[in-house]
């Protein structure tokens, strides 16, 4: 069998409530806290794409 190289390692730092949630949610699809976030984020990043862009300004940019 081929190795799957198509994961990336992302580390951040979250609240440890957010986390004690994120394992509870997980547990009550059936999944591991990794498979549910990563549903989380495809969900997210659909929808994100699909909404209208928003241009970000420097603050800077405007003195």
């Amino acid at each position: 069998m081929a190795e799957d190289t198509n994961y990336v390692t992302l580390e951040v730092a979250i609240d440890s409530s957010l986390y004690d949630n994120l394992i509870h949610a997980a547990a009550n699809r059936g999944q591991s806290v990794s498979e549910f976030v990563e549903s989380v984020l495809n969900r997210e990043v659909e929808q994100a794409l699909s909404e209208t862009p928003v241009e970000v300004r420097d603050p800077q940019d405007e003195e």
